[in-house]
């Protein structure tokens, strides 16, 4: 009986080895058994060239008032912390005492010449009298040759009187626009965004702003292209914006501005030489939703750059080692691999533009470990 057993369980183990090696020569290789294999041929589609930069958001309109010591001692600021303000809008106001003593003797010597000039024109007056006197006695030509020196000594006087009036009336003009300046208008409609009424005392190489003003109804992303995106890129292209501060949103856009001179800014500040770091600025203006971030948050940009058809297969099909890249086609019932040339990835399609035909069917969903020459079943 002992050995009826013995013999029973030996040839269950044999069954169970023979299965498994059946079980193994039957699945396809590369770790593909029981995985559905989808094929399908490339397809003309609509693709899209893509440039990612990196922008910030900023205000598209904005104002900085500094401290200005030439204008005199900071008087008042007229304004708060997210206060709305409109274009025209008092902000901050100064005090001039030597402002005001140059308006007060502008006024003395307006005065002055004023009377210089009346004086002269009764003493001319008077000289036509005398002159008018004189002629009955000597005749109209000896008169008017003997007081031709004192008029013209007079209508000189009065003449450099008008002159020196002149001057007075521009001097007065000058200062009445440099008293208006003293009262600093808010240049656009928007909201305030910080005051920093310290900055008008503090003493640093880099000055502060004492407001700032923008409109956050109004904003754009700035950022700075290669000198190779540069001519890619063109105004009214369409932008998908994404943040890593703000996961899982997009925003959309459209380039409104491309500088047509480098950023000489960005250039210095890289710490490379002008030739390696040319860089353009560009602006995007959003449209619809804003992103929820503030002014200086980091966005990313995808700027679509050329619409157009292509032959294309989706983007997981196409497998990439290095430079090289390939797919798996399906021939005579075996996974077979061909090199491929490919353009622009977009909307997870690939352009395929060299090494298959129309009809070769390609395997959509090849396993990590598919090799050349698996059999499969499409």
């Amino acid at each position: 009986m002992k050995k009826i057993w013995i013999g029973i369980g030996i040839a269950v183990i044999v069954a169970v080895f023979i299965g498994i090696n059946i079980y193994k020569s039957a699945a396809p290789a590369g770790g593909s058994a029981g995985k559905k294999i989808e094929t399908g041929t490339m397809e003309n589609r609509e693709i899209s060239s893509t440039v990612m930069v990196p922008g910030t958001l900023k205000f598209s309109k904005e104002q900085y008032v500094f401290y200005e010591a030439d204008k005199g001692t900071l008087d008042k600021v007229k304004v708060k912390e997210g206060d709305k303000v409109k274009k025209g809008s008092s902000l901050v106001t100064y005090t001039n005492e030597q402002l005001n003593l140059d308006k007060e003797q502008n006024e003395l010597t307006e005065q002055s010449k004023r009377m210089q000039i009346e004086q002269v024109e009764e003493k001319l007056r008077a000289l036509n009298s005398k002159e008018q006197d004189l002629a009955k006695q000597v005749g109209e030509a000896e008169a008017k040759k003997q007081i031709e020196s004192e008029r013209t000594d007079l209508q000189l006087q009065q003449k450099t009187a008008e002159i020196e009036l002149k001057q007075s009336d521009l001097q007065k003009q000058s200062l009445e626009n440099q008293v208006a300046n003293l009262n600093v208008k808010s240049e656009m409609d928007g909201t305030v965004i910080s005051v920093n009424q310290e900055a008008a005392s503090k003493k640093s190489d880099i000055q502060e702003p004492v407001i700032h003003i923008g409109d956050p109804e109004h904003l754009i992303v700035a950022g700075n292209l290669s000198e190779y995106d540069t001519l890619k890129v063109k105004k009214g292209q369409s932008v998908t914006i994404t943040s890593d501060a703000i996961p899982g949103k997009t925003w959309k856009g459209r380039v409104a501005a491309v500088g047509l001179v480098p950023d000489q800014k960005s250039s210095a500040a890289s710490g490379e030489s002008t030739e390696q770091a040319v860089q353009y600025p560009f602006q995007v203006k959003l449209i619809g939703n804003l992103p929820e971030g503030k002014p200086g948050f980091k966005l990313i940009m995808n700027i679509e750059t050329d619409k157009r058809k292509a032959d294309t297969l989706p983007s997981s099909a196409v497998k990439k080692d290095g430079d090289e890249h390939w797919v798996f086609t399906v021939k005579d019932g075996k996974a077979k691999r061909v090199k491929v040339k490919v353009g622009d990835t977009a909307n997870q399609l690939t352009e395929i533009k060299e090494g298959l035909s129309k009809d070769d069917k390609v395997i959509l969903n090849p396993a990590d470990g598919l090799t050349d020459g698996t059999d499969v079943k499409a």
